[in-house]
C-alpha cells in the first residue's frame, strides 16, 4: 500500500511550507509583557462589547 494521497500531495507540501515560512513565529511577535498587555486589552475589550451590546439586544422568555 502508498501513502501518496494523489497527485496533489507535494504541492500540499510545498504549500504549507510556505505559509509556514510567511507567518511569523508566536515568539518573534509577543514577549512576556507585551503577550499580558494584549491578553488584557482583549479581555476588558471584550467585557466593553458584552456591556454595550447587553443595551440593544433583550433575551425574552417562551411562553
Amino acid at each position: 500500500m502508498s501513502n501518496n494521497n494523489g497527485p496533489n500531495n507535494g504541492y500540499s507540501i510545498k504549500l504549507i511550507n510556505t505559509l509556514y515560512r510567511h507567518v511569523p513565529a508566536f515568539t518573534d511577535i509577543f514577549d512576556e509583557e507585551t503577550w499580558y498587555m494584549f491578553v488584557s486589552c482583549f479581555v476588558l475589550g471584550t467585557i466593553l462589547l458584552v456591556f454595550i451590546l447587553s443595551r440593544f439586544i433583550t433575551i425574552k422568555p417562551v411562553d
